[in-house]
Formats: C-alpha cells, sequence, structure tokens
C-alpha cells in the first residue's frame, strides 16, 4: 500500500513510498529493482517520460498546430527511449553516424529525423543523403561538401542552416551554443551569401533555419529573443528565396528543477509564450505560419531518470565530513565534475525517515574528485543502505564511460508495476571483447 508521495518536480510521476518506508518507482519496491538488476542501476519512469512529451505535443495542437517536436537524442539515447518517444509523437535530433543509425533502427520515421554536428564526417553526410534525412548544416565548408556529394551521387539533400543567434543564456558556460564565440552555427552576416549558393540547385531544398541557445534555462526572455531574430532571418531568406520557408527550428535547452532551489517555468508556459511570439512575428507582415520545430532532450527525460546505488564503506573524518561510498559514480554520473552538477537524493530503504545527518556520497573511482555531493542531509546510513539520486535521466547514460575498466550500469524502464530491461549491464566479458592482442 502506498502511504505518500515524495517531491514534486524532482522525483518522477512514477515515484511513491510504500508502508515500509521504502520508495517505489512505476510500483516497483528499489529493493527489488535492485534484486532482479544489481546495482548501481538507471531506472526511468514510463509515466514521466509520457507526460513531458504531452506537455509539448498537447500545447503546441493548441498554439501552433504546424508544429513538430523532436527528441534530442544526445541527452539519452537507445532503441527504448525511441521507440516511447516515437509512440507520442516525437522525432528525434542526433549528432553523430552511431546516432543516426540508432535513429534509422528505431520506429522513428525517418522525416522526422534530424542530424545535427560541428564536424560531420564525410561518411555521417553520405549515410544522411542515402536515407533522405533532413540535416542541419553548420558551416560553409559543410554546405560545400554536401554540393559535392549531392553532385556526384545524384541525390537529394534537405537542409537547415543553423544561426549563431548571439543570445545570452544565464546557463553554465559549458552548455552555452548561442554566444558570438560558440563553435556552433553560422554567423548571421554570412547567412545571405550561402543562401544564394543553394536557392537555385536543383538538388537542394532549403528548409529552413535552426539556432539552439543553450541547456538547462528556466527564463523565457531569451527565447522570445530568439523567436524575434528567427522570424526576422525567416523573411529575409523568404524574400531572397521568393517563397516561403517551410520550417523554423528554435531548438530546446528548457531546464529542469533538480534541487529544491530550482525554478523553472512550465513547459506549457514557456512553449506558449513562444508560439505566440512567433507567429506575432509572422502576421505582423502576412507570411504563413512555417513548420515549428523544438528539440526538448532534457525537460523530455530528466526527470524521469533515478540512479540507484548501494552504500559499501563509511568513512567519517572527524571535524571534517562523513564519506558515503558507493558503487558507481564519475562513471555513470560525470556531471558532478563536469558541470558541477548538483542533484537530490535520499536513502531509498528508509524514505520516510527524517534526514538528520550530513554526508558527503562519493564514487568508487580512483579520482579525488569523484564525488556526488560534498554535502547532503540524509537518512542515518549503514553499509547495504540503497541511495537514489534524482534526475539522472539526462546525459548520465549517454555520458558514462568504462573508467577503472568497469562494466556499465543497466537501463530498465518501469510503470504499472513492470520492469522492463532497455539496456542491458555490461559483463567483465564485454570489457575485452573488441581487444586484441
Amino acid at each position: 500500500m502506498v502511504v505518500s508521495k515524495p517531491i514534486e518536480g524532482i522525483y518522477p510521476v512514477g515515484a511513491a513510498v510504500d508502508d515500509h518506508g521504502v520508495l517505489t518507482l512505476g510500483g516497483l519496491s528499489v529493493r527489488e529493482l535492485i534484486n532482479r538488476f544489481d546495482s548501481p542501476l538507471y531506472v526511468m519512469d514510463d509515466a514521466t517520460i509520457r507526460q513531458q512529451c504531452r506537455y509539448y505535443t498537447r500545447t503546441l495542437s493548441e498554439v501552433y498546430p504546424n508544429h513538430m517536436v523532436v527528441f534530442a537524442g544526445k541527452a539519452c539515447l537507445n532503441l527504448g527511449i525511441l521507440n516511447l518517444v516515437a509512440e507520442e509523437g516525437l522525432g528525434v535530433d542526433v549528432v553523430s553516424a552511431g546516432e543516426l543509425w540508432t535513429a534509422l533502427k528505431s520506429n522513428v520515421p525517418i522525416p522526422s529525423i534530424l542530424l545535427h554536428g560541428n564536424n560531420k564526417s564525410l561518411a555521417e553526410l553520405e549515410m544522411a543523403l542515402n536515407y533522405s534525412v533532413r540535416i542541419v548544416v553548420d558551416h560553409e565548408e559543410e554546405l560545400q561538401t554536401i554540393l559535392q556529394l549531392v553532385e556526384q551521387r545524384g541525390l537529394m539533400a534537405r537542409i537547415m542552416f543553423r544561426l549563431k543567434p548571439e543570445i545570452e543564456a544565464h546557463t553554465h558556460d559549458f552548455i552555452k551554443t548561442g554566444q558570438i564565440d560558440s563553435k556552433f552555427g553560422i554567423d548571421q552576416s554570412d547567412l545571405l551569401r550561402l543562401v544564394r549558393l543553394v536557392k537555385d540547385h536543383p538538388k537542394i531544398r532549403l528548409l529552413g533555419l535552426h539556432s539552439h541557445i543553450g541547456s538547462q534555462i528556466f527564463d523565457s526572455r531569451p527565447y522570445l529573443e530568439l523567436a524575434d531574430l528567427m522570424a526576422m532571418h525567416t523573411i529575409r531568406v523568404s524574400e531572397e528565396l521568393g517563397r516561403p520557408l517551410d520550417e523554423i527550428n528554435l531548438g530546446g535547452g528548457i531546464g529542469i528543477q533538480y534541487t529544491g532551489s530550482d525554478d523553472p517555468m512550465p513547459i506549457p508556459d514557456m512553449v506558449s509564450q513562444l508560439a505566440f511570439r512567433l507567429k506575432d512575428n509572422f502576421d505582423r507582415v502576412g507570411l504563413r505560419h512555417p513548420k515549428l520545430i523544438l528539440e526538448p532532450g532534457r525537460s523530455i527525460v530528466g526527470s524521469a531518470g533515478v540512479t540507484l546505488y548501494t552504500v559499501g564503506a563509511i568513512k567519517s573524518i572527524p571535524g571534517i565530513k562523513t564519506y558515503l561510498f558507493v558503487d558507481g559514480g564519475m562513471a555513470d554520473n560525470i556531471r558532478p565534475m563536469l558541470y558541477q552538477a548538483q542533484y537530490s537524493m535520499c536513502v531509498a530503504n528508509k524514505a520516510t525517515e527524517p534526514a538528520s545527518n550530513q554526508y558527503a556520497v562519493a564514487g568508487r573511482y580512483c579520482e579525488s574528485g569523484d564525488v556526488l555531493t560534498h554535502q547532503v542531509a540524509l537518512a542515518p546510513v549503514e553499509t547495504g543502505d540503497i541511495i537514489a539520486v534524482f534526475g539522472t535521466g539526462a546525459y548520465n547514460f549517454t555520458m558514462a564511460s568504462n573508467y577503472n575498466r568497469s562494466p556499465k550500469p543497466a537501463m530498465v524502464l518501469v510503470g504499472h508495476q513492470k520492469a522492463t530491461v532497455w539496456v542491458e549491464r555490461e559483463t567483465l566479458d564485454d570489457l575485452i571483447r573488441l581487444d586484441r592482442i
């Protein structure tokens, strides 16, 4: 019997606490999940992913019917997640041959796949052209390569130009993408010159413009600036082409709540503001509304994910701190080291006990920086307890490594008291499978 519901916004929709004080996910006890699938373990909540998808699709259906939502695959990419978001009507954007191949093997329709990247290889461009995948062109050299390929192979290219918007987004420097010195995108001053290179080409179809300002953004103001800027450039390019552009892609980046100090705007509110601002720009000049493409990633899967760890040793440094050592760490979650990311966590098998003790939670890897948090209040912890770290659905799995020759954890989808394996746990033999003597 479920007796309480954990923190809304930080915990997944399917999280609850049973009458033994144990956290449940999708109706399954974390103890059961660890017993069945071992530890550490990535757990994804079906209900949360579907809810987040629908925040986008249902809102846009009401306020901007000509739209397409594509999942930013770099946030969490495997066949399971792609098939689930495809059920919810989403496409996917990919940034490598591996991501593209995964998308092509999934249930996502090919017209709903976009290929991004600032340094696409010749093989990646050829794969996209062979499968008629939309290509987001990042710079002039890439455009010239595409021009050569379509002329040599007789293939048709469907492209968008990625613009550098030069809009400041208040987020971590490592996840800003729209500033003037960004490695991504075409300078605005070069746009019309590149448009003229392709406007009359029989094998190039310029579908529209793309831009992206960064990630983990809470404020609507930079998005409204982006809508104004991209509408202005869309109008200019439409005049140059002598026809309206078909699409306008405003990227993704809406933030999620990792801790109590985070205060993201609700997705429907953010999306509605953006759509209305865009429509106003086109209505003002009497231009039809192009298809609006959005690329959410973290806001689809971030809060759906929980990583479960088992506590090993507990080391107290008198007068300084007490370390909990868990059986994972930087290899399955590099973000605290990379971005100084912070998370909410609890002792999952003591979920109703007061968080009366202070701990540092450290990983098992041979780096001093392998610390998931330097200070967190938790219920008193013992060896064998289960630590649940919330908000780990985005970037943890996709950025995982085999550091210290460690096998990567399994990933399971939970919901309706069922667990489905999305990714099998790696074995020791997997680690040496490609080694050669």
